[in-house]
């Protein structure tokens, strides 16, 4: 059984990667959980010690855990797998981070509305929370109906690694399987590849699929500007990308991912 934390603030951006995530939960064998962390004042410490630091912080879960139950509770008859949220106070990565890493969880989501900026996927990439996530995460920045996943090959090295990661948490799902491969190029020249012209780093993808009774039901090279391919892409339910926290912003392959605003699956290599 997967393991899956999901994120939870109160707004948009969670409700949405919560509805995701149990779409997620229709699809494979998951245990799903949930946690919010309310952070002290802006200084970083909470007020007072004793007493006043305990009445201080059972009034702020309080009025956190209500926020996030009532977020909870619109999704509950959808999603029954769905507990009451574990409620922390501290600093939001750090407590987020030790949490993943003290119960061993295989998966985790978050939400993050989609920008045509590299910045903010840069800035969360490049966090500590994400430099030391010890799992997969999902980024939800839209909500859309998982129907069908696009998994984009970089080379043949990484496919191994990030399709098994892909084949861990989904096998046995019942989703159509396209693999992408991209090649760069100026904007204004957008164009595909047929399967008989892909290089062996797509073949190499498919067997393993293939191996795992997963055949793709497309193998697609496509060549364009990273806005280009982004747009192609849009349509997929899941993107699922191998990524290194080395990646430069003004990469193309990042300036990709920045602007697909399909959710991501982001297998660290």
């Amino acid at each position: 059984m997967l393991r899956t934390l999901v994120y939870l603030d109160a707004n948009l951006a969670s409700s949405i990667a919560l509805r995701y995530t149990c779409q997620l939960a229709k699809l494979v064998d998951m245990k799903l959980h949930s946690l919010h962390v309310e952070e002290p004042d802006q200084d970083g410490h909470a007020p007072g010690t004793g007493w006043v630091r305990r009445t201080w912080e059972s009034t702020v879960l309080k009025t956190g855990e209500f926020e996030i139950a009532q977020l909870i509770n619109a999704e509950k008859s959808s999603c029954p797998k769905l507990g009451p949220p574990k409620m922390l106070i501290g600093d939001r990565e750090n407590e987020i981070l030790r949490e993943i890493q003290k119960e061993s969880y295989d998966l985790f989501v978050e939400g993050s509305f989609h920008s045509f900026t590299a910045k903010k996927l840069y800035d969360k990439i490049h966090s500590r929370l994400y430099r030391l996530l010890p799992c997969p995460v999902i980024i939800v920045k839209n909500l859309v109906d998982i129907e069908k996943v696009a998994l984009i090959v970089r080379n043949e090295i990484e496919s191994k690694k990030f399709i098994s990661t892909f084949l861990k948490i989904f096998n046995g799902a019942k989703l159509k399987l396209d693999l992408v491969s991209c090649e760069f190029q100026e904007p204004g020249h957008l164009s595909f590849k047929a399967k008989k012209e892909i290089d062996g780093t797509l073949s190499a993808a498919e067997e393993i699929l293939a191996e795992n009774k997963w055949p793709p039901e497309n193998c697609l090279t496509i060549q364009g500007a990273p806005e280009e391919i982004g747009d192609v892409l849009r349509d997929y339910g899941l993107i699922v990308s191998p990524l290194h926290h080395t990646i430069s912003k003004k990469s193309n392959w990042f300036q990709l991912l920045s602007h697909i605003p399909s959710p991501i699956l982001i297998c660290w290599q």
